[in-house]
């Protein structure tokens, strides 16, 4: 399994994942492979995440691929009709020939002609979380985007907010394939390392408002706050950098990461060039290519690949020893 953890913002959505790969073996221990993409774009305002077994999600992503190229509507409220009808059906094709699997996508869209509604109650209780001491981060100051919605009267339940889209996130889980929604100032996260909600909710407020629609802050802290949690817990399946998305009006954003840990110490780096998502030790000259999952199918690894060099910086520079 692995981790697909999502977010709506008040300006957009939030997609990570990790990239590992796991290959359970009788006598022996586990295998895992940290290049495989389980997050990407699928359409301009919309992107897809999965967890399970890569077999039946590449089967069923390439088959939903055909079918965009083929179909005359993909709009968001589109896809969100007939998608779950075409993964059930090609689900259960895929399992009478190779046997029942499991597989759970996450999917993150918006609409552009629409301005984004957030629950007036949801601004509220962020507000409280903020103002009244019970967020880990301390801070003197509050968004000016929650005061503005605080300021309208208690009667409107739902509050429009202008120059932004209507976002969109559901969770898609086999065989049924049945549309769990989620709501603006909602989050999800599905697979091994789901429990990494925990440290969402409770760091909800520097997703949400530390720098409310700045996409560098926002996917720092997403990834920082799932990828710490995967680590102090020792989740072994979930593994490597996490790419993160942001899909807003503009399109969907791939948001990497280029750290030195300390300043002046080991260069990190995740990003997107030529349209692959790269991990790379720019200290070591290490690199590892992210591959999607019917290209990694092709290959599959006889021994361990593994980019645990962020971890291991953190460790290293955390450790009793540097300082």
């Amino acid at each position: 399994m692995s981790v697909v953890a999502g977010c709506s913002l008040f300006d957009g959505v939030l997609l990570a994942a990790d990239c590992r790969a796991t290959f359970k073996r009788i006598g022996c221990p586990d295998i895992h492979s940290d290049n495989v993409l389980k997050v990407f774009a699928l359409l301009p305002h919309t992107a897809i995440g999965f967890v399970g077994d890569i077999d039946v999600a590449s089967f069923l992503l390439r088959s939903l691929l055909v079918h965009i190229k083929n179909r005359k509507h993909v709009d968001p409220i589109s896809l969100s009709n007939w998608l779950p009808r075409l993964f059930r059906y090609e689900f259960s094709r895929f399992n009478a020939k190779y046997g029942e699997r499991t597989v759970i996508f996450m999917i993150a869209s918006v609409l552009k002609d629409r301005p984004n509604i957030v629950q007036r109650k949801a601004v509220a209780e962020l507000v409280n979380y903020i103002g009244f001491g019970k967020s880990p981060i301390q801070r003197t100051w509050m968004p000016s985007i929650l005061i503005e919605i605080l300021k309208i009267p208690p009667q409107y339940e739902w509050i429009q907010i202008p120059g932004t889209c209507r976002n969109i996130l559901y969770v898609l889980a086999s065989p049924i394939f049945e549309i769990r929604p989620y709501h603006p100032l909602q989050f999800a996260a599905i697979g091994s390392g789901q429990s990494c909600i925990e440290e969402i909710a409770r760091y909800n407020d520097a997703i949400f408002a530390l720098d409310p629609g700045n996409s560098f802050v926002e996917s720092f802290q997403f990834r920082d706050i799932i990828q710490g949690f995967i680590t102090e817990r020792g989740i072994e399946s979930v593994g490597g950098v996490y790419p993160v998305l942001k899909v807003t009006g503009r399109g969907v954003e791939n948001l990497g990461i280029s750290t030195q840990i300390p300043v002046g110490g080991t260069k990190i780096e995740l990003v997107f060039e030529a349209g692959r998502w790269i991990q790379r030790n720019a200290t070591m000259g290490k690199e590892i290519p992210l591959l999607m999952p019917w290209e990694f199918l092709q290959k599959p690894p006889m021994q361990n690949l593994r980019f645990d060099d962020l971890s291991e910086a953190l460790d290293l520079f955390k450790s009793p020893k540097q300082k």
